[in-house]
């Protein structure tokens, strides 16, 4: 037995659920599919009301609410400021489109496709803060408060306050290190990740947990696995690792195991004293003294909590391009929370779908349903048959007319013969069925084994033009890669003499003149594992 609260269909949308975000107001922003974004809000009684919809130009990389518009970035252009009709406020252009984004009072601060930090104000054109600033190959931000940290690809990570470069973090060990993940408490310390060589014997690669405040340095451990997600808390963080773990982070930097999920956690969520984190198809909650486990038709990766309530509402794809689109769902942390069998965690998202009861005709037909779908050869057979002989002719004809002319019954046979026929007939369909029975089953378990495995796709091979220093930046895009399950529980890139260079799906390099080849490794939940390569060529910029 396990515990669950009641969960709800909140939407049964149209197509998959990529992004989701709630504003303070309590306005829920959606995206089916790649482009149609949906804005609604929540009456008194809690039911959810449609307040508009649009649909955007360009694939939708990121949603969120600032000062009350929508933020809506994409993949090409940048971004669109909607209001909550989906009438358009702004639209602002991000060369390489927009990665992910986060806010600070009154500015909009961008990581770009291109690696570069972006920040805009209302009515004003954007800035990039990467050239002011000299920043290189930006890969992750966290705000709080006026402050912004930035993670850049060479293990630089500093403080920006007022677009301006307040603190450094010094960098460690001789041979680069790389920030894996950022995060910040309530009250604004900064927690990371971080890997690099030469920290441990051979090439295996150390990871490290750092915990600052003010710029000063007071926790550094090694961890066993990596971070991937957090959130602050009222009185720290939340973190999930890619084990399954999710812990509690202090504000004096002391960490607390409180779920383990036993999958790589995608998504936390802190309200008031309970924890929740989501995890392959599951959300796992705890108040400290009791769990519980919400089952999913999708994997959640998007949990969001309604402004001065408890109920919160989360999303999820199940990765798999031929099934259909996933329910939005809620549920309230106040309960009620019921024992129920495992195998009934999904009866929430199971809707039957009404049918209509057959009629008599729909089961049997009419005689102009069949002479509608026979040739006119059969046709004729069927409209000269009579009586119970010609019944048991068409029947064996319709069996495949395996009788030869000696086994064909004559009315002298007589209604025995006619049986004894009929019988051999079905005896030996019997016999026949079981063999394709037999010959079905081992297909099937053939094409199972067959597609368990996940299929890595590293890409199409490049050549780029070098810029001006000699140097051209690549974007290494594995998210080709196929797993009829959606089970793929790591992607990790490696160079050429077998290093690992980024832990994801995606990875982007600086890269100097010359051939280079990458592999991209990807391992599912069952330990099943493949790899593909891809060779990038940087040549000369050509002054013809």
């Amino acid at each position: 037995m396990v515990r669950t609260p009641e969960v709800e269909v909140l939407v049964r949308p149209e197509a998959k659920v990529r992004c989701m975000a709630m504003s303070q107001e309590g306005t829920l922003a959606w995206v089916e599919g790649q482009r149609q974004v949906f804005l609604s809000s929540f009456d008194a009684q809690g039911v959810l009301e449609p307040l508009g919809s649009v649909e955007h130009q360009h694939p939708v990389t990121f949603v969120g609410f600032f000062e009350s518009a929508l933020v809506v970035g994409d993949d090409l252009d940048g971004f669109t400021l909607y209001a909550e009709a989906g009438d358009v406020l702004e639209v602002v252009g991000v060369d390489g489109g927009i990665v992910d984004a986060c806010f600070l009072p009154g500015e909009v601060c961008f990581l770009s496709g291109m690696g570069n930090l972006v920040t805009w104000k209302p009515h004003q054109p954007p800035k990039n803060l990467s050239e002011a600033l000299g920043l290189k190959e930006v890969m992750t931000l966290e705000a709080h408060r006026h402050r912004l940290y930035v993670a850049m690809q060479d293990g630089e990570v500093v403080s920006i306050e007022e677009e301006l470069v307040t603190w450094r973090r010094p960098p460690r060990g001789i041979h680069g290190e790389r920030i894996t993940a950022l995060g910040v408490t309530h009250s604004g310390a900064l927690f990371l990740t971080r890997e690099g060589h030469a920290l441990v014997a051979g090439d295996e690669e150390a990871i490290e947990f750092e915990f600052w405040v003010d710029g000063s340095l007071r926790v550094r451990k090694d961890i066993s696995g990596r971070m991937l997600t957090s959130t602050p808390s009222p009185k720290g963080a939340v973190l999930g690792f890619d084990d399954g773990s999710v812990t509690r982070l202090a504000e004096d930097g002391t960490m607390e195991q409180v779920l383990d999920t036993q999958h790589p956690v995608s998504a936390c969520l802190s309200v008031g004293e309970y924890t929740l984190a989501s995890s392959w198809f599951y959300i796992h909650g705890t108040n400290g003294e009791q769990t519980w486990t919400i089952e999913h038709q999708g994997m959640p990766t998007w949990m969001v909590v309604r402004p001065g309530s408890n109920l919160v509402v989360f999303a999820g794809d199940d990765q798999n391009d031929y099934t259909s689109a996933e329910p939005m769902g809620s549920f309230s942390l106040e309960g009620p929370y019921h024992e129920v069998d495992r195998a009934e965690l999904n009866l929430w998202f199971q809707g039957a779908e009404e049918t209509q009861p057959l009629t008599v005709e729909a089961i049997y037909g009419t005689e102009e349903d069949v002479l509608e779908h026979l040739t006119d050869e059969e046709r004729n057979v069927y409209l000269g048959a009579s009586g119970n002989q010609g019944d048991v002719d068409v029947l064996l004809n319709a069996m495949g007319g395996v009788l030869d002319a000696k086994q064909k019954v004559t009315p002298e046979d007589g209604a025995l013969a006619d049986e004894q026929a009929l019988m051999e007939q079905l005896s030996g369909l019997d016999e026949m069925a079981m063999e394709e029975q037999t010959d079905l089953f081992e297909a099937l378990n053939e094409t199972f084994h067959a597609v368990h495995s996940p299929q890595a796709v590293a890409g199409e091979d490049k050549q780029l033009a070098a810029s001006a220093d000699g140097t051209a930046v690549v974007h290494l895009d594995g998210r080709g890669t196929y797993d009829p399950h959606g089970m793929i529980l790591r992607w990790t890139w490696h160079n050429a003499r077998g290093e690992e260079l980024a832990v994801g799906p995606q990875l982007k390099l600086r890269l100097p003149l010359g051939n280079h080849r990458f592999e991209l490794r990807v391992v599912d939940q069952n330990g099943s594992w493949t790899t593909d390569t891809v060779a990038i060529e940087v040549v000369e910029t050509s002054t013809s």
